[in-house]
């Protein structure tokens, strides 16, 4: 009920707001001035993976102040498509299972209601069922759609202002609020919030910024620096050991540059300053890989070809050799060419990301004109026109491929200049599929090597000797090997000193639960109650791996089948070697 009634309350809501304002009076209503934007911003903000509950905490403890509730998280609902509905409505008119199962198998995830009758016209089996049961067909039309489940936006957090008309006021006086898992979320989401004019914040959670700490701090302990991501993107941005790392494509773990495709790009590229990084971030997308503007952009930066720059836009695109890159750039042209405001250039931005025609066609003549009055050729005002348009569908906002640039600049950089420390953290963070390619890496473009898993030096991640660039394989990584497992090897390591042997490994691990040792079975002694989560299989996959070479002495992978049979014999096992029958 609950929910049924906040979905009314949200279209009454918007219903009356659309027919007694108008857009732009709705904005001025919610405390915009007339001519700015045509919407509220969008915040969104990326915040280190490990501390997004932190922000969230402060922004709690930061306005919800006298016991008024003001900060909540914007809720987000599925959808009933066509193959929910189909199965849903069929039950209750009782249709067999069975056919419904093999109608709806023969429905795409993404068929809507009229791709249904496109697929009957081609489908005799989809035909019969549409034709045979007419009434499930009108009931599946007024469903298809509705919302289904409520749930929690993933990022989206809202703040609501302290007072209205003078008076103090909380999230409930603004919009209705639920209870779900212990938070307070609302019954609108996000677009509608932002449509009565609350303002959403997305507090992100990215990994690569967690990744970067964690790289800083450990080259900060280890080389006695006091490097922070602010320090090293604004004073180090000259440094040519880093564009020469991008440029010869060793970019394995560079954020926004590690797939193959950029990589190729920047090879192709050879970047030498920031704008580089940051044009590189907003070319490489589908739209401009279709229409060739990355390829336009390197022949213009190599100088094979001269850039042509159209009237009036040559302090836009400056930069970027005449191309079109950034939203801020069409913005810029339309502002000081095409004569808009700043809030119509807003209006130009939204109607190009939205694709909005009929907006664009009015917006169209307000240019053509506006170009024409500074001096543009009708013609080449037209041309120019129709860049902008082709440029709306992919251009990137500037300061988010700045920012993104940085951080993978940032990346780079302690990459190019401290690889140990880099790939340390590579490695802790990378699934199992990526560690081949970082290893290739490695050896080609640095010092730092990996090396053999060591049962008195690994850990539970991968451990580094920083004098002499060795990263120790993570026990963990082994086949079989848990972390518990790794925890209680580690933790009597700590407690007893360096193992000696395998012998000496396998007494002082299983030393309560093995019946040889003359100590064993001693009613007061509580550490044998203790379950020791380490067992023969543990042990056979740590020699394999070469945990004990160092120790033991080995020199060769064949060397280890010696020490299988004295860990067979240390745990009492009978060990028989395999006789080979000719035939």
């Amino acid at each position: 009920m609950e929910f049924e009634w906040a979905m009314k309350i949200e279209s009454v809501t918007i219903k009356k707001a659309r027919k007694t304002m108008s857009v732009r009076d709705a904005y001025v209503d919610r405390g915009l001035v007339e001519g700015g934007h045509s919407a509220l911003p969008d915040i969104d903000v990326d915040y280190a993976s490990d501390r997004r509950q932190e922000i969230k905490e402060y922004l709690e403890e930061r306005y919800n102040v006298g016991g008024a509730q003001r900060v909540f998280s914007a809720g987000t609902f599925s959808t009933m498509k066509l193959k929910a509905v189909v199965k849903d409505v069929a039950r209750v008119h009782r249709l067999p299972h069975s056919l419904v199962n093999y109608i709806t198998a023969i429905f795409d995830d993404n068929t809507d209601w009229t791709g249904l009758f496109r697929l009957a016209a081609v489908n005799k089996k989809v035909k019969r069922f549409v034709q045979d049961y007419p009434q499930v067909i009108e009931d599946i039309r007024t469903i298809m759609g509705q919302p289904r489940a409520a749930s929690i936006h993933a990022s989206a957090i809202i703040v609501t202002p302290a007072a209205r008309d003078g008076q103090p006021v909380e999230c409930y006086d603004f919009l209705p609020i639920r209870k779900m898992d212990g938070l307070l979320v609302s019954e609108f989401d996000g677009y509608t919030v932002d449509e009565i004019g609350l303002l959403k914040e997305d507090v992100l959670a990215t990994k690569e910024l967690a990744k970067l700490s964690a790289v800083i701090g450990i080259v900060n302990r280890i080389y006695g620096k006091e490097y922070t991501i602010e320090r090293i993107t604004h004073d180090e941005l000259a440094d040519e050991k880093t564009y020469r790392l991008l440029a010869q494509g060793y970019t394995q773990n560079v954020f926004q540059f590690a797939s193959r495709g950029i990589t190729r790009f920047l090879m192709d590229l050879r970047p030498d300053c920031i704008e580089d990084l940051i044009a590189a971030n907003a070319l490489y997308r589908p739209a401009t890989l279709e229409i060739g503007a990355t390829d336009d952009y390197v022949r213009y930066k190599r100088g094979e070809v001269a850039p042509v720059y159209n009237f009036g836009t040559y302090e836009a695109t400056k930069n970027t050799y005449g191309i079109m890159c950034y939203q801020e750039q069409f913005m810029q042209i339309a502002h000081t060419l095409g004569g808009f405001d700043l809030g119509k250039t807003d209006y130009l931005r939204k109607a190009i990301g939205k694709k909005k025609a009929d907006l664009m066609a009015s917006l169209k003549e307000d240019f053509i004109r506006g170009a024409e009055g500074n001096g543009c050729p009708d013609y080449e005002a037209e041309e120019i026109w129709h860049k902008i348009e082709t440029a709306g569908k992919y251009s990137f906002n500037r300061s988010h491929a700045a920012a993104y640039a940085l951080t993978a600049f940032c990346g780079a950089w302690l990459k190019a200049n401290y690889p140990t420390a880099f790939y340390t953290v590579a490695l802790q963070w990378a699934d199992d599929k990526d560690i081949p390619a970082l290893m290739s890496e490695m050896e080609q473009c640095s010092d730092a090597r990996i090396v053999p898993p060591d049962v008195n030096v690994s850990r539970s991640k991968f451990f580094t000797d920083y004098t002499t660039n060795e990263i120790y394989w993570s026990l963990t990584r082994i086949k079989m090997i848990g972390v518990k497992t790794v925890d209680y090897i580690v933790g009597e390591r700590e407690r007893g000193g360096e193992y000696a042997s395998v012998e000496n490994f396998i007494h002082r691990i299983f030393r309560y639960k093995l019946k040889k040792y003359a100590y064993w079975d001693d009613p007061d002694n509580s550490d044998e109650a203790v379950r020791v989560p380490v067992n023969a299989l543990h042990v056979k996959h740590l020699i394999l791996s070469g945990c004990f070479d160092r120790v033991e002495g080995i020199k060769a992978v064949t060397e280890r089948y010696g020490l299988l049979e004295r860990a067979a014999k240390e745990l009492g096992f009978c060990w028989e070697k395999k006789s080979s029958r000719r035939r």
